[in-house]
């Protein structure tokens, strides 16, 4: 299956963006479709969560693949017959930078069909999303 998505570099360390990325108290400051992400536990593998959007609605997600400082995934079905993988990944890049990508992924019985679709409608935003990210971990 492809991936959508695309990644941004920043000069905030690994660490800061991390802080910032698992704190989901801050989405709704960063992320342009988020007013708030309700984490029901720990940012940990398995923990669930309710996003909630500007558009009004509510999406319940888990956390997967959790890897401190390094990435994670979320899962969630927000399309009959799919299930959708935001990949979430945090790197070292050359001259003391960090990269930072965000990736989708459409699975399912309808993935195939629905992937081409929807992959690039999902990730269109997810260059703006990750700019915001990399400014507020700069400036924490």
């Amino acid at each position: 299956m492809a991936e959508y998505g695309t990644s941004v570099e920043t000069s905030a360390s690994p660490d800061q963006v991390w802080r910032v990325w698992s704190d989901t108290k801050t989405w709704g400051e960063w992320n342009p479709n988020v007013t708030t992400m309700d984490l029901e536990g720990p940012f940990a593998t398995g923990s669930t969560a309710v996003m909630n959007t500007h558009a009004g609605q509510h999406h319940k997600m888990r956390l997967l693949d959790v890897q401190p400082g390094r990435g994670f995934v979320l899962e969630t079905n927000v399309v009959p017959g799919t299930t959708f993988y935001f990949h979430c990944r945090i790197e070292p890049a050359q001259g003391g930078k960090t990269k930072i990508g965000q990736t989708v992924e459409v699975k399912g019985p309808l993935g195939p069909i629905l992937a081409p679709i929807m992959g690039p409608q999902v990730s269109k935003e997810f260059g703006t999303l990750l700019q915001n990210l990399a400014r507020k971990a700069e400036q924490s």
